[in-house]
């Protein structure tokens, strides 16, 4: 499997800290207007956590022999965040409810799911592979 860095950070973390900023600042900003679906809130949460989560697992680094470890340290960042999240949303004006609670949870189960099964699938389809190789996205020069 190919790990990909831009100047020797990793893809993976970059892609999870601009997330979760964004994640922070959706959930943070007053109410938008609702729009008129019944529970659609729960259905972004799912998705949002499960985004999250995804990008947790996929930025930690793997344990040699112990791989489900990175996945159950996701799922506890993620399922933690997600009551702290709730919380911080009082103070803006928005409130906390378990039922959204709950679609995080669901949702980073979900995303951490679908990580483990993309990694399967890559560790299967790469034993036939070569070595790991290491690419490096460099800015052009301007």
């Amino acid at each position: 499997m190919i790990q990909m860095t831009i100047r020797g950070l990793r893809l993976a973390t970059i892609l999870l800290a601009v997330y979760w900023c964004l994640l922070f600042v959706a959930t943070h900003i007053p109410k938008p207007p609702s729009l008129h679906v019944q529970h659609i809130d729960k259905v972004f949460h799912f998705l949002a956590y499960a985004g999250l989560a995804f990008l947790l697992a996929w930025s930690l680094p793997t344990i040699p022999h112990h791989p489900i470890l990175n996945i159950l340290l996701a799922a506890f960042i993620s399922i933690s965040y997600g009551v702290v999240d709730e919380c911080l949303q009082i103070p803006v004006g928005r409130t906390a409810d378990i039922l959204d609670w709950i679609a995080d949870s669901i949702g980073a189960v979900s995303g951490l799911a679908a990580y483990g099964l993309m990694r399967w699938w890559l560790m299967k389809r790469g034993k036939s592979q070569p070595a790991p190789q290491t690419t490096t996205l460099e800015a052009l020069p301007g």
